[in-house]
């Protein structure tokens, strides 16, 4: 979902827009209210009444609950920019040097043939932070205004992505940042590599929620569809057995949250990411150090992936922006040579459910040791 961005006297706010969610679980809400206030007088309608109730309540409190808010306040503490991070569960305050960033970025983009501005600030060793995004290039220009006046640094406007935008000679002093409590980040010293882990957990609570929305499903076919339709025995077995394979598989899918671990390793000539669930590695990609052009993290809540890109990387998104400007002949000439240097030349490090503190822990720990 994208995010919501709004100025006050003294900062910036961007947030995860709510009021949707919350008119779907209200609505959800009275639904199930409904069915059960009228349990047995309407019959099967009262069972779907409260079938639906409990997906639209419960999936409704599952996206409230990752809903996130940012405030960026501008001189609270000279020399810092100031952030609270507020989370379905949690506020986290955290401070970063106003030197740290040097600029604003805004730069042109193309996602899925279509055309996106997106806002950056850019640190003094080349990495960026996604702001917010826009798909209208008059509300990127009047977002960029309020933001150069707000945050006071210059702005730079990119058609094309940079190939020199990370300066790996430049000196990086990291600052400090306090991990919560709870982060799973943890960090081990080889003697060849440096390594970074984490894991990226749901909250304990829409695990719940994802279950009781599987039962609100359970719920309309147990009572009110096998009965109504009264099917025979052989179409009962499979739409029972269907049901438990939706179960099993969300079973596998929380399985694998809980034990999926993100990994970064850093060696001597290249950076390594994949992911893995207890002994099994997936989607492992490797970067020569000398070949990174591109380091994004991002506190854009439609895509909060780090990414990482070579030098060939960043050709092929500036192919795909030149295509994309063309005519339609041209557009379609976009090959399965673009489309494997996306995959195979950006690595997209898996950030989401991460606070932002834990973003720029990992951010620091790949700045500092490139």
């Amino acid at each position: 979902m994208k995010s919501k961005v709004g100025f006050s006297s003294n900062g910036i706010k961007i947030q995860t827009p709510i009021t949707f969610l919350f008119i779907y679980s209200v609505f959800g809400a009275l639904l199930g209210g409904t069915g059960i206030y009228n349990l047995g007088e309407i019959y099967p309608f009262d069972h779907i009444l409260i079938g639906f109730g409990i997906i639209f309540l419960f999936s409704g409190l599952f996206s409230l609950l990752n809903t996130k808010y940012y405030k960026i306040l501008i001189n609270e503490d000279p020399g810092y920019l100031s952030l609270v991070e507020s989370t379905g569960w949690d506020i986290s305050p955290l401070k970063i040097p106003y030197k740290y960033f040097t600029e604003i970025v805004v730069q042109y983009i193309v996602n899925k043939n279509k055309p996106e501005y997106g806002v950056l600030l850019k640190n003094r060793m080349g990495a960026l932070l996604l702001i917010t995004k826009f798909h209208n290039e008059k509300r990127a220009a009047g977002f960029k205004s309020s933001f150069e006046k707000t945050i006071g640094l210059p702005v730079k406007e990119n058609r094309e992505i940079p190939y020199d935008m990370i300066d790996s000679k430049h000196p990086y002093n990291p600052y400090g940042i306090v991990l919560p409590k709870n982060s799973s980040i943890r960090i081990t010293e080889r003697r060849d590599s440096q390594d970074i882990t984490w894991k990226t957990k749901y909250h304990p609570l829409q695990i719940v929620f994802m279950f009781v929305v599987y039962y609100g499903f359970f719920h309309i076919i147990n009572f009110a569809v096998v009965p109504v339709a009264k099917l025979n025995i052989p179409v009962t077995i499979v739409i029972y057995t269907g049901l438990g394979v939706i179960l099993s598989l969300l079973v596998t899918a929380v399985f694998y949250n809980y034990f999926e671990t993100h990994h970064v390793i850093i060696k001597k000539e290249s950076i390594i990411y994949y992911y893995k669930v207890l002994w099994k590695k997936f989607h492992e990609n490797e970067m020569k150090k000398s070949d990174i052009s591109l380091i994004r993290s991002s506190i854009e809540f439609s895509n909060e992936d780090m990414i990482i890109g070579s030098r060939k990387g960043i050709e092929g998104v500036n192919n795909l922006i030149k295509k994309s400007s063309a005519d339609k002949e041209i557009r379609k000439t976009v090959d399965a040579h673009d489309k494997h240097l996306f995959k195979e030349e950006l690595i997209k490090l898996n950030e989401h459910n991460l606070k932002l503190a834990e973003k720029l822990y990992i951010e620091q720990f790949i700045l500092k040791n490139l």
